[in-house]
């Protein structure tokens, strides 16, 4: 998604908060000492960012409660009728995949049917073409997409102020506040074929099983240790020999993948449901309620200690 030239607040803290590398700063106030601009938005960064950084090590990504996924259109009694369909999400609470809190207070709402027709016949075949590319699945002659959900600033309450730069305008106007908002997104994705590796830090390279590989990197005293213990007290071991070995042992530990693999925004991504419709046998598009279905289990949950405790009494 491009940002408006008119919006240079608009996603303004994606990239700062994709460098978990970065030491964080705060302002040391001093009597006597000149501050400006630049301090009260590094005071703001930092209680910002810190809180973005615990949830992302200490709670993970995915979905607390509610953004429930789901399509309303009228049953035509068959699946040949083109339907107006619309794409529901709930209110809900979230975390994206750079911990950052998303609140959504009210549904929204897209016209699938429009969406996917605007794809199916846009004037440049490479949209149509990349949509079967990335979310057709020949096997089951469906079309896969994925709904998406991260955090994004939002800039609101256009004040007049004055001009920094010659001739930049009689009235030149800034955005008094940012708003929390949050961004979905609609991307086609066929599902992995296998279940991948765990991934409890969704910016960074995925927790090593606990195999022979990592055992023969564990010291004589810890093998002792896991060695002598059993059940939950093993499982409890092994998965701290997991998480010592996560970031690596070079100076790039902390850097995301984005360094290597993907952009930050993709990182942010937050996977919310995904969406499969049944093509004609001809490939072609058709709309309809009974060719649509949705997986919301899909997704990654974040459970908090009341509902984990919920789980251990039941």
């Amino acid at each position: 998604m491009s940002q408006p030239d008119d919006l240079p607040f608009l996603d303004a803290s994606l990239g700062p908060d994709g460098h978990f590398e970065d030491p964080l700063r705060r302002v040391s106030y001093q009597p006597g000492m000149l501050l400006g601009l630049e301090a009260t938005r590094a005071e703001q960064e930092y209680h910002r960012r810190r809180q973005t950084r615990h949830g992302y090590w200490l709670h993970g990504s995915g979905t607390v409660a509610g953004l429930r996924v789901s399509f309303k259109g009228d049953d035509p009694g068959n699946d040949t009728k083109q339907v107006a369909v619309h794409l529901h999400v709930s209110p809900g609470l979230g975390v994206d995949g750079l911990g950052r809190e998303v609140t959504v207070a009210e549904p929204y709402c897209l016209d699938l049917g429009a969406w996917l027709t605007t794809q199916f016949k846009s004037k440049d075949e490479e949209v149509w073409n990349a949509l079967i590319r990335d979310g057709y699945s020949i096997a089951d002659n469906l079309l896969w997409l994925k709904v998406t959900m991260r955090y994004q600033d939002c800039p609101s309450g256009l004040q007049p102020v004055l001009a920094t730069e010659i001739n930049a305008g009689t009235d030149p106007v800034q955005p008094s506040r940012i708003q929390d908002c949050v961004l979905f997104e609609l991307l086609a994705e066929r599902p992995p074929e296998v279940e991948g590796t765990d991934h409890f830090f969704a910016a960074h390279n995925a927790v090593p099983p606990f195999d022979e590989g990592l055992t023969t990197a564990l010291g004589r005293l810890d093998q002792k240790r896991l060695d002598e213990a059993a059940g939950q007290d093993r499982r409890q071991l092994e998965m701290g020999a997991r998480l010592l070995h996560a970031l690596g042992d070079d100076s790039q530990a902390l850097l995301p993948r984005q360094a290597y693999a993907t952009t930050v925004a993709e990182l942010a991504r937050t996977l919310l449901a995904r969406v499969s419709i049944r093509l004609a046998e001809d490939r072609s598009l058709i709309v309809n309620p009974n060719r649509i279905e949705i997986d919301n289990l899909a997704r990654p949950f974040l459970f908090n200690a009341a509902t984990l405790a919920n789980l251990v009494q039941g």
